[in-house]
This record gives C-alpha cells, sequence and structure tokens, in this order.
C-alpha cells in the first residue's frame, strides 16, 4: 500500500518466512552452518530452537531452495498429530500413499527409503513447530531415525521449534532420542546494533532507494518494543511506514514510532477483553481488577491516534488512493473497539477510586475510635545480602 510512497517495489516488512529476505546476523548464520553440517555429515537428528518469531521457519526455507537435486524432503508443519496420523503425513509429503494400520506405513516408508537409497537419492524429513510434538510422536520419530543401512541412516531428520522442545527431549522417556541427536543450536533474538542493519537489509531486498525511512532515534525504540525478535521488528516497522504513509511524511520519527508502539500494545489487549466478554457472569461476581495508569493512557492514546489517522485517511482523495478503502473500514472498527474499551476502562477506574476512598475512610474511623494516631508508616528495615 506505502511501497509507491516511500519507492519500495515491494512491502519489505511482511512476516512470512521468505527467504528471500534472510538476513544472515551472526547467530542466523552459525544456524545456517548447523544445519548444513548436519545435512552434509548425514547427522540422523539436528535440532534447531528458537523463540517465536526468531526466523526458524525462515532458515529452514531457505535450506530447502539450496538442497541439491537429489535431495527429497517432506516438510512437516502440522504438528498436534497421533502416531499414525503423523507416519501418515511423513507419507504424504514424501508422496507415498499411506496404507491402514502403523506397521503396513513404517514398512512403505522404510521400502520407499530403501528405494532412494538404491537410486543414489537422500532424504530429509523436516519437522517445523516440533515443540507441539508428543513425547509418544518423538518416540516413533526415533524409530524412523533407526532405519538405516547399517552404514549411514536412510532418513535425516530436523526438529525445529520453540523452547518447549529442548523441556520435551530432556525428558527421561526421551533419552534414546536425545542421544541420536548430532547437532543442537539455539537460536536467540537480534542484539540492539544488528536491528538498523536487519532494516536496511530488507529495504534493500525490496528495492528501496534510499534507507533512511527511519531515523536513527527510532532503532534504540524498536529494539526496546520488540526485544529484537524479527517477526515483531517486521509488525512494528510495517505499521509504522504505514502510519507515515497516512500522515504523508517521509520518514518514521522517533515519536511517531513510540505512537505506534502504544497502539500495538493497546490492540494486544483485545484478546483478554475477548476472554473477559466469555467469562462475563463470573466477573460480575468478582471484584474489578484495577487498571493501572500507564495502561489506561495507553489506551486513551491509541484511541486518539487512531482517530487521527483515520481522519487523514478519510480526506484522501478516493481517485488517489482507492486501495485504502479496506484500511479505513478496519482502522474505524479498531478506533470504535478501542473507544468502548476505553470507556469501560476508564468506568472501571473510577469505581476501584471511589472503593479506595471509602476503605481509607472507614480505616481513619477505625483508628480514631480507637485511638491511633494516622499518619505514614515507617519503612521497613531493609537487609542487604552479600553474594
Amino acid at each position: 500500500m506505502y511501497e509507491r510512497h516511500f519507492g519500495l517495489k515491494t512491502n519489505p516488512f511482511r512476516i512470512q518466512a521468505n527467504p528471500e529476505f534472510l538476513y544472515l546476523s551472526p547467530k542466523h548464520d552459525r544456524a545456517l552452518a548447523t544445519l548444513e553440517y548436519g545435512l552434509l555429515e548425514r547427522k540422523g537428528f539436528v535440532v534447531l530452537v528458537g523463540e517465536i518469531g526468531s526466523g526458524k521457519t525462515t532458515l529452514l526455507n531457505y535450506v530447502l531452495g539450496r538442497l541439491p537435486e537429489d535431495v527429497t524432503v517432506a516438510f512437516v508443519f502440522h504438528t498436534n498429530l497421533s502416531k499414525s496420523e503423523f507416519l501418515a503425513l511423513v507419507l504424504s509429503e514424501f508422496e507415498v500413499e499411506a496404507p491402514e494400520g502403523d506397521a503396513e506405513r513404517l514398512n512403505a516408508l522404510y521400502d520407499f527409503l530403501l528405494a532412494e537409497y538404491q537410486a543414489g537419492r537422500r532424504a530429509v524429513l523436516m519437522v517445523d513447530e516440533a515443540q507441539n510434538l508428543a513425547p509418544e510422536v518423538l518416540e516413533q520419530v526415533r524409530l524412523l531415525a533407526n532405519l538405516e543401512t547399517g552404514q549411514q541412516p536412510l532418513l535425516q531428520i530436523i526438529l525445529a521449534g520453540q523452547p518447549g522442545l529442548s523441556k520435551t527431549l530432556a525428558r527421561p522417556e526421551l533419552e534414546q532420542l536425545r542421544q541420536r541427536v548430532g547437532v543442537t543450536y539455539h537460536l536467540e533474538p537480534l542484539d540492539e546494533e544488528e536491528v538498523a542493519p536487519y532494516i536496511h537489509h530488507r529495504l534493500e531486498r525490496a528495492g528501496a532507494e534510499r534507507l533512511d525511512l527511519f531515523e536513527e532515534a527510532a532503532y534504540p525504540l524498536i529494539y526496546r518494543h520488540t526485544r529484537g525478535v524479527p517477526r515483531l521488528i517486521n509488525q512494528l516497522c510495517d505499521s509504522a511506514l504505514v502510519a507515515a504513509y497516512a500522515e504523508e511524511m517521509e520518514q518514521v520519527t522517533a515519536d511517531l514510532l513510540e505512537e505506534v508502539a502504544a497502539e500495538q500494545a493497546a490492540l494486544a489487549l483485545a484478546p483478554e477483553a475477548e476472554g473477559a466478554e466469555a467469562g462475563a457472569a463470573a466477573a460480575e461476581a468478582a471484584p474489578a481488577a484495577p487498571i493501572p495508569a500507564a495502561e489506561l493512557g495507553r489506551l486513551v492514546q491509541a484511541v486518539e491516534r487512531l482517530e487521527g489517522h483515520a481522519a487523514a485517511l478519510a480526506a484522501r482523495p478516493p481517485a488517489a488512493a482507492p486501495e485504502l478503502a479496506p484500511l479505513l473500514a478496519r482502522l474505524t472498527e479498531a478506533v470504535e473497539g478501542l473507544a468502548a474499551a476505553r470507556a469501560e476502562a476508564e468506568e472501571r477506574h473510577q469505581a476501584l477510586v471511589a472503593e479506595v476512598r471509602g476503605l481509607a475512610r472507614a480505616l481513619e474511623r477505625h483508628l480514631a475510635d480507637h485511638g491511633a494516631a494516622v499518619g505514614p508508616r515507617a519503612p521497613a528495615r531493609r537487609h542487604f545480602w552479600r553474594w
């Protein structure tokens, strides 16, 4: 939508795992080297662990696109499956018809892998979102790794997942699988000094005519709000460019970025509001939870900011930007939702203030009745421990 305004050929911050936009930071470069080493050395198991949005799927897609033609790959990313369903899916990815029964399916897979080996081809199984695999399914995966010629495995397996995968693999009943892991790597988020090069890299891949779409003061803020997680960086930068486009700005300033980050923080509260609505009966019986002043302030800023975006977009001539209609509808809906949440939050806040004041008056009366003076309480004595 904003590509022409900023001189871009495509959107640089899509959250899809596009290997063409892979930024090889030192951490990602080492993760890539780990994957390639495991494949080249024909290690039975390779494990890649990383936080949500750290770039694991993008790395897998990058490796997938660089594999030679003599490698047959099955890529599995649906992992909430039973043992039988998982085995059937692996066969389907290898384009092998899955017979009935686990034993028959295992034999069919063995026959396929043996035929690939005899034809001089290698078979690789990539499992993304592997943290969702149940222990019994991981045990099934270990059995697949047992299919070998006596000299090397018929099937190489890459497991990629969130940190929960490491916890699952640490279970005592999976010690045999753990011993078969050849190489492993934990992919960490970007460091603060890597954020600007990461953003510049994506802008270059998107055909940017200039790289100063974000002012220098914005980069530390981007790191602070995203903790260096690439997917969160993409989301924040994309929203910031939309906001700058709506304001007809040529650059994302630090102030604008803070406003956009406040909007995202407020919108992140929406699922919690939906959950509260689902449990309305229980919520009515329970006392209202306090709304922190900072959260309430961010909510107010988000509403005002979205109202400004909606007004700015509505003022655009339809002929100049017909593609803005869907965005305007989404912004209008978001404004209405946030306005309702803001009113509810203010009402809860006022009720809490009234309740606290009532308790304070009751406490004063109680102390007065018992002859105690009302005054500041002496701070508790602090103990300092030497490590």
